[in-house]
């Protein structure tokens, strides 16, 4: 394999060998973060401020689980909620037998069905049908609905979600409503410090297709959707692109289950032990 722009890369010959830089492009191939990197590190060419963060084909994983696989299991979540357009996305995640397995709602207010439809292009109506999306009455989403989505887990198929993660911003109520009927809440700041290492690592799982999310397209959509914002430390947290219709909030929900499970991990690995 020929690497173009040879005679860019800093340090060839002396730090750097070419059997690294092959390695490196090798990688890069399908990871746009790795690119990135490479671009900038070694090809000495300035990127912009936010990238991609996946390729579709890191981020499609067709793989299908069924209830039993996760019956009468812990989980850890996370909860990326909106305040009245957006979607509000909950996530439970299972680790079993070195897969994680992804369960996912998202909440859209009836209000704003029609308008997002026709305004977004994007098939809510049918994802409700599919079984994707439960549609809150009024204009706003209520939290109440993410609740109920916990606890159904819970009593349907016995999956004990031991610890949620959220952002405190515009949680206020619902947190309390969650603790008073015994869900323990983490606290996760949507910043680079917390997120860039948990980031890493579920873009690592999605590259070697270990997470199995049942095939769901909203959350691929989501994936396929996020980009990084990058800091001078190479630390990384998910932005928004500069498509108006497009939509995060899957990606970050369990981005926000994997910094619980960072963070709560030797507690988790107890919990399956019992």
């Amino acid at each position: 394999m020929k690497i173009a722009g040879i005679k860019q890369i800093l340090g060839l010959g002396t730090i750097k060998n070419i059997k690294d830089i092959r390695d490196k492009v090798q990688r890069a191939l399908n990871n746009p973060v790795e690119l990135s990197n490479l671009l900038c590190k070694d090809f000495n060419i300035r990127m912009t401020e936010n990238s991609r963060w996946l390729t579709y084909e890191v981020a499609n994983n067709e793989a299908t689980f069924e209830p039993e696989e996760v019956y009468d299991s812990y989980a850890v979540g996370g909860v990326d909620l909106s305040s009245t357009t957006d979607l509000t996305c909950a996530t439970c995640l299972v680790v079993k037998g070195g897969t994680k397995f992804v369960l996912q709602q998202y909440f859209i207010p009836s209000a704003y069905l029609e308008h997002k439809i026709k305004d977004d292009k994007i098939p809510y109506d049918i994802w409700e049908q599919q079984g994707y999306v439960t549609v809150c009455e009024g204009s706003k989403v209520n939290y109440s609905d993410v609740t109920e989505w916990f606890l159904k887990l819970n009593n349907e198929y016995e999956i004990s979600t031991a610890f949620i993660g959220y952002d405190p911003w515009n949680s206020n109520y619902w947190i309390d409503e969650m603790k008073a009927v015994g869900f323990e809440m983490i606290e996760v700041r949507q910043g680079a410090k917390t997120m860039s290492n948990p980031m890493k690592q579920l873009e690592a799982d999605l590259l070697d297709k270990k997470v199995n999310y049942n095939n769901n397209p909203v959350l691929r959509w989501c994936l396929t959707n996020t980009e990084v914002k990058r800091d001078e430390n190479d630390n990384i947290r998910p932005v928004k692109g500069k498509k108006q219709r497009a939509r995060i909030d899957g990606a970050v929900s369990l981005i926000i289950a994997y910094c619980v499970l960072f963070e709560k991990m030797n507690d988790y690995i107890s919990l399956q032990g019992e």
